[in-house]
Order: structure tokens, then sequence, then C-alpha cells
């Protein structure tokens, strides 16, 4: 079984409270799980229509045009994959870097999980004695 986590993770500087100097920071949270991909993309893509929504898209150097919105697919990535990852490079001007991604789960029986494992060990074990 199959659910998809949806989850940003944002990467910032903040100010040590407590000493001088900076530190940076990472704050990674959970927007939700669903059963399937296009769930999982209709709620990251409302995701990012609230950060559209509180920052202007990136401005090509050249200055002429701005970046595309980026949206979470089935067939929008590379050679027409899934598209599970928006960053803010070159698509946000935000004052932090973030990583939406959309995470697939596989549930499965952990007793199945263990004995593919343990054969998998004793296949290579087999395998390295007889071609080193």
């Amino acid at each position: 079984m199959e659910k998809f986590l949806v989850t940003i993770e944002f990467r910032y500087n903040d100010v040590l409270r407590h000493k001088k100097g900076w530190t940076q920071k990472t704050k990674k949270v959970t927007i939700g799980v669903y059963d399937n991909f296009d769930d999982a993309c209709k709620e990251g893509n409302k995701l990012m229509e609230n950060l559209e929504s509180k920052f202007d898209l990136h401005i090509f150097p050249n200055g002429k045009g701005t970046a595309k919105r980026e949206r979470f697919s089935r067939n929008d990535g590379c050679f027409g994959s899934k598209k599970n990852l928006i960053t803010n490079l070159a698509y946000l001007k935000t004052p932090f870097q973030f990583f939406a991604n959309i995470t697939t789960l596989k549930y499965d029986v952990i007793d199945n999980v263990i004995e593919e494992v343990t054969d998998s060990v004793k296949s290579y074990k087999e395998f390295t004695k007889i071609n080193i």
C-alpha cells in the first residue's frame, strides 16, 4: 500500500539569542498524508499558491521576464515524470530557502520485508564468494 506525504522544509539564518553571532536553522512541516498522488498534488499546489501570495516571482537577471509558476504534477517533471519537488531557486524571491516535496510512503508487512532483505544479503554473499 502507498500513501503520499507532502512536506515543506525551510532553511534560514537566525541570530543566536544567548551569544553573539548567527546560526543556520531548518524547520520541516508536514502538510498532510494523502491516499493518492493527485490529492497530494492538489494540496501541495495550494501551498505553492499560498507562498506566491506572499512572495514575488523571480525576475531573471537580464530583466526579460519572470519565472513560471511551479506546480506539483503527474507528468511535468524531467522527461515527463512526476514533479514531486519544488524549491524557491529561480522561482520565488524569498528571504529563505524552501524545499516542498511529495514523498511516496510504502507500507508493507515487516516480516515480508525482513525476509526479502535477508534473502538479498544471502544471495549477495554467495555472489561475492563466486565472483571475487
